[in-house]
């Protein structure tokens, strides 16, 4: 399949961004079309991937700011048409939100996702680079936790660095020999203070939530005491690959310096 990857320009095309929304996410968090339209005229961004005509894929971003004051770009929304989420659309989309960001001499790109959603993970850290040292609790609500059972939306706040990750990799040996922060879903977090450490999660926490709720949320809770005490810690999370037949893992180091 032929995939052009373009700014969204027309009426039609914000209607088909809206309604890819509607399909991936449902009606209750749809970013409208004057707001994208807004955005887009005003140094942000929304940029779709497309198949023909057909709109199958976009991302939408916007000029913000740091803690700090260092300008960046926020990417809000990313969205791919389910049947072709395995087609590279969602990295292909992202690295040319990166070249627009780069044309506004910004250095830094943020965005959050589920952190226990590993094909989310292997995009974001392992193939794009991105790194992570922030953990947002409960960013979309419900309030309070737990309302009939749903999970509290939890994010990774991700840093993706343009030019050069200030955190570098560790060899595939340091990974191997590093400890886990999680050997076990009832044990408290374990924090040895090695250079390199591992984070397990889930291989496919959407089955997990279908086929064992009370296990998801056991997972929602313990990985958010794991991760919370890493960072605190002075961890970066800077990979993300396979563990076992059940498991991904993240890779964290402490950087020295």
């Amino acid at each position: 399949m032929q995939i052009t990857i373009r700014p969204v320009a027309t009426y039609a095309e914000y209607q088909a961004c809206e309604q890819l929304q509607q399909l991936v996410w449902g009606d209750e968090f749809v970013v409208p079309l004057n707001l994208l339209v807004t955005v887009q005229r005003n140094g942000g961004l929304v940029l779709g991937a497309f198949a023909g005509d057909e709109l199958v894929g976009f991302v939408f971003g916007f000029l913000a700011r740091t803690a700090d004051g260092r300008l960046k770009h926020a990417s809000h929304m990313a969205a791919v048409r389910p049947d072709l989420r395995d087609a590279r659309i969602g990295e292909r989309l992202k690295r040319a939100q990166r070249e627009f960001a780069l044309a506004q001499d910004l250095e830094l790109m943020t965005w959050t996702y589920d952190p226990l959603l590993a094909r989310n993970a292997h995009l974001n850290i392992h193939k794009l680079g991105a790194i992570c040292r922030t953990y947002l609790r409960n960013v979309y609500g419900p309030e309070p936790e737990l309302v009939d059972g749903t999970l509290p939306s939890d994010r990774f706040q991700v840093e993706w660095w343009l030019v050069q990750s200030p955190v570098a990799r560790p060899s595939a040996e340091q990974v191997a020999a590093a400890p886990l922060i999680n050997p076990s879903l009832d044990a408290l977090p374990v924090i040895a203070g090695e250079l390199v450490a591992r984070l397990r999660i889930p291989l496919d926490f959407s089955a997990v939530q279908q086929r064992d709720p009370s296990a998801a949320q056991a997972w929602r809770y313990h990985f958010r005491a794991c991760a919370e005490a890493a960072f605190a810690a002075g961890y970066v999370v800077v990979d993300f690959g396979r563990a076992d037949h059940q498991h991904g893992q993240y890779t964290l180091v402490r950087p020295t310096s």
